[in-house]
């Protein structure tokens, strides 16, 4: 259950009954422990250190075995065995100081023997769980995931390179692609403008050769109406014949001349 769907008083207890609890216990087991030392022979301060000696290595143990034992690591059985050793050597020298103070038990010398070997098998557990740590299987662990971490990221890497070609590459044949079209769209205005350049150009030729050609003599012709002109060359579109200034006089049975000026005539109305 998260402490999020808990109540608060739970929350509460939760939070901070472990360690208080963890600290009754530990503040508890002092008195014995320092009587266990005493009855052993020591003296002064270093009864202090028996609870240091038994509960917190107790505690200490527990706690490395049970990292060990997450992680895989090296000494992980020496670790638990330690663990469970000193657990049951603050039980018993919590039972055995309280036998004695009550009267149902007395010191002996196997006792006396017990208590003083406890603080050199704590020192020899202790230095053996320190030389023995998860260093190697931490290193080969750092190195497996540093090399997958470098594939993985080689790969991403790849995959990206790869999409951003791609994108290049279509971004590029898109641009030919509108380069050829536009190309393309030049060419056929620029046939445009040399057949219109030919029309004009043979339009001129065609009026100079009617200029410099000599009047016929006689009277001159009448001059064809504005609206017969345009009728005439409403007529030829709707036909689809080409409307030049010699189509039109012929049309019309006058002079090139006459027939390329009713055309600018048509043309400026």
């Amino acid at each position: 259950m998260s402490s999020m769907h808990m109540p608060w008083y739970a929350r509460v207890v939760f939070t901070a009954g472990r360690p208080l609890v963890l600290v009754a216990a530990l503040v508890m087991s002092v008195p014995g422990e320092i009587r266990m030392a005493e009855l052993a022979g020591w003296h002064g301060w270093t009864t202090w250190l028996m609870p240091v000696c038994v509960s917190a290595y107790a505690a200490c143990a527990a706690v490395i075995s049970d990292i060990r034992r997450r992680a895989k690591a090296p000494g992980r059985v020496t670790a638990t065995i330690g663990a469970g050793a000193a657990l049951g050597l603050a039980l018993s020298a919590q039972v055995v100081a309280h036998l004695i103070d009550r009267g149902y038990m007395a010191t002996s010398a196997i006792l006396v023997a017990a208590v003083s070997a406890v603080p050199p098998l704590v020192v020899a557990h202790m230095l053996h769980m320190a030389a023995m740590p998860a260093a190697e299987v931490t290193a080969a662990e750092q190195m497996r995931e540093l090399e997958e971490t470098a594939t993985y990221l080689a790969g991403e890497l790849a995959e990206a390179l790869d999409l951003a070609g791609r994108q290049l590459v279509a971004k590029s044949h898109g641009i030919l692609n509108e380069y050829e079209e536009l190309s393309a769209a030049a060419d056929e205005l620029a046939a445009e403008l040399d057949e219109i350049a030919d029309e004009l150009t043979g339009d001129l030729a065609e009026a100079e050769r009617a200029e410099q050609k000599p009047r016929q003599k006689g009277a001159a012709r009448k001059a064809v109406p504005l609206a017969v002109v345009k009728s005439t060359v409403a007529s030829m579109q709707a036909k689809g014949e080409k409307v030049t200034g010699e189509t039109l006089a012929e049309r019309l049975g006058c002079s090139k001349r006459s027939g390329y000026r009713y055309l600018g005539e048509v043309r400026a109305a």
